[in-house]
């Protein structure tokens, strides 16, 4: 018995200290706040949908923006990206091989220009945590192209009932693409894997971020986006926006510290004296990068100080943070005007998913603004509304936006995954500001097409949903 106790105090005490150890560098991370003009800002939009006549339509922007400043680059490319493999599962749709693509583009970039340097950032789900020799990682390496995998164990542990026994027991075991004996989670038609692969995945954290650094005539251009260059996620609804100037000074850093923990380093030094255009700006708009914690902060922040006749708009893949939805029913009573656009969590790359966290924090929602907090679901097809915004539409002064990876949950708000979002400080006669505000009302009040759908449409939020997703928000237990 005295040893089941000292496993338990040894258990507990390596769950506290890394759900609470120091954060590396680059994680948890505020830019400098600089001026951007208008033209200097592009919002991007992917969207499939139903038409009048129930043909089902892609309209892309994200990655065919992206695909053609990698064509024009000639001294610098920088791309994290969380999903990036060609594997379907069960899906059935076919749209493009994304990430095939973009592995051929860099590749073909590289050849053209070889002085170009390119690092690329991802996640080790798309190697199944080592258990998989990854096809298109695999060609950019033997091209020259600089490829890291983030090391999540310097990251801090949502999931406090697991992690410490992975930690603590399995570990230490590393992994292997070789002796697989179990179903491949990514195609039944892949090799078996590891039971190592599976363990390390039960740990259920991320390398979240989805950014793009390049050099683009006399300037540098940056993308944060929603968008993952995964093609099983190609049809997916999306957002991002391109920033031109030193923006992408900071994104660089956030990425320089991911690589210095995960035991590699950029190799684009020489960009760093890339000299930008120092003319100057409005100071009207502004923007700041912001990772992790920073955005929570930001979005409890800005939509704690609204006030009767502002109102918020967000669209959202995943709303599950209990201070989030606090702080909305607090705006609410306050007389904000609040509009909700989710995914109904009912698909997800061919499987069928049972609704949460978003169905019963809708039902949580409604119930207790008194139905004054308004939501449409996104009328999805099998892909997923992913997109991630918080748009602030202020009575008076500068209205704010909030955009990047990061879905409203306590593992990507509270510094356990890793996101990238952007600040945006908004004039109320920004041209920016007016795209990404149409943008909501476009869906809201489908113009154009049968985007969303009312809010009674997925009303099955039971006792037991909620308790589920009570209980995997507050562990981790969850993808989410």
């Amino acid at each position: 018995m005295m040893n089941v106790y000292i496993i338990a105090g040894w258990l507990s005490l390596v769950a506290l200290f890394q759900g609470l150890k120091p954060l590396p560098e680059g994680v948890y991370y505020e830019s400098d706040v600089y001026p951007v003009a208008d033209s200097n800002m592009t919002f991007l939009v992917d969207l499939t949908f139903k038409d009048s006549l129930g043909e089902t339509q892609h309209h892309q922007e994200i990655f065919d923006s992206v695909f053609a400043y990698i064509e024009t680059a000639e001294k610098y490319i920088l791309i994290d990206m969380f999903l990036f493999n060609s594997y379907k599962g069960p899906s059935d749709w076919s749209l493009i091989e994304l990430s095939a693509d973009l592995s051929a583009l860099l590749i073909a970039r590289k050849r053209a220009v070889p002085e170009i340097e390119i690092d690329f950032i991802t996640d080790p789900v798309n190697t199944l945590y080592g258990g998989i020799l990854h096809p298109e990682l695999e060609a950019m390496r033997v091209a020259g192209i600089n490829t890291i995998v983030t090391d999540l164990t310097h990251l801090r542990d949502s999931n406090p009932l697991y992690s410490p026994v992975w930690r603590t027991f399995f570990q230490w075991f590393g992994n292997t693409s070789s002796y697989g004996f179990l179903p491949n989670a990514f195609s039944d038609k892949l090799d078996p894997v590891t039971l190592r692969s599976y363990l390390a995945f039960i740990n259920l954290k991320a390398n979240h971020r989805k950014v793009f650094v390049a050099d683009y005539r006399d300037e540098m251009v940056s993308v944060v986006t929603s968008a993952n260059p995964h093609s099983a996620s190609a049809d997916f609804s999306n957002i991002g926006l391109v920033v031109k100037g030193e923006l992408w000074q900071d994104i660089y850093r956030t990425e320089e510290g991911l690589a210095k923990f995960s035991d590699s380093k950029l190799s684009g030094e020489a960009a760093l004296n890339f000299k930008e255009d120092t003319k100057k700006v409005s100071l009207e708009n502004t923007i700041q990068l912001i990772t992790e914690g920073k955005i929570y902060e930001a979005v409890i922040e800005h939509i704690g100080t609204t006030t009767q006749g502002d109102t918020v708009k967000i669209a959202m893949f995943y709303l599950s943070n209990r201070q989030i939805i606090k702080t909305l029913l607090q705006a609410s009573d306050r007389g904000v005007a609040i509009r909700l656009i989710l995914d109904p969590n009912k698909d997800g790359f061919g499987f069928h998913h049972n609704g949460t966290p978003n169905r019963p924090v809708v039902k949580e929602l409604k119930k207790k603004s008194g139905d004054k907090i308004k939501v449409r679901w996104y009328h999805t097809h099998g892909e997923q509304f992913h997109s991630k915004l918080t748009l602030i539409k202020k009575e008076r002064g500068a209205h704010i936006a909030i955009l990047g990876s990061s879905n409203f949950t306590r593992k990507n708000l509270k510094n356990y995954n890793m996101e990238t979002d952007v600040l945006l400080t908004l004039a109320p006669n920004s041209s920016i500001f007016r795209e990404i505000d149409e943008y909501h009302d476009n869906l809201w009040k489908n113009r154009g097409a049968g985007y969303t759908t009312d809010c009674s449409e997925f009303n099955d939020a039971g006792f037991m949903k909620t308790i589920l997703y009570r209980f995997q928000e507050f562990t981790g237990l969850s993808t989410y």
